[in-house]
Formats: structure tokens, sequence, C-alpha cells
């Protein structure tokens, strides 16, 4: 049985998830780790049997996973 994109980019979504969510003192690199899964879930999702939906969904993850890492919005920071 051969895994589709579909299921590929569900399973990628869920690890990066979980990346995300775990505990942990170094939160670089967790937020690197969950966004190289999101870029290669976004690298599947270009396949032509992917729906519009899921590539955008994707998409709307890598922009928030953006958001988090801007310098601006880092409470730390001020």
């Amino acid at each position: 049985m051969t895994e589709t994109p579909g299921d590929r980019i569900r399973k990628l979504l869920l690890r990066a998830d979980n990346t995300l969510a775990s505990g942990g003192r170094d939160d670089t690199a967790r937020r690197l780790r969950a966004r190289r899964t999101l870029e290669e879930a976004r690298d599947i999702a270009r396949d032509p049997d992917v729906p519009a939906p899921v590539r955008e969904l994707v998409q709307r993850r890598l922009d928030g996973l953006s958001a988090l890492e801007s310098p601006g919005d880092d409470p730390a920071a001020a």
C-alpha cells in the first residue's frame, strides 16, 4: 500500500505540531525542525493531485511559524 501525498502531508503537519508543542529548552531548534517539516509538506503539496485548500493550509502554517519567529513579537526581547 502506497502513501498518498495527502497522507504524507497529514503526517508532516502532525509532526510539526508535536515538535512545536514538545517541551524543551531550545525553542529555536524546535522551530527550525518544525519549519523543515512544514517545508517538506509544502514541497509535497505542489503535487497536482493535492487539493488547493491543502496547499493553502500548509502555507498558512508556514506563515504562522514565521510570525512566531518574528523578533518584534518576542516579549523577552523587550
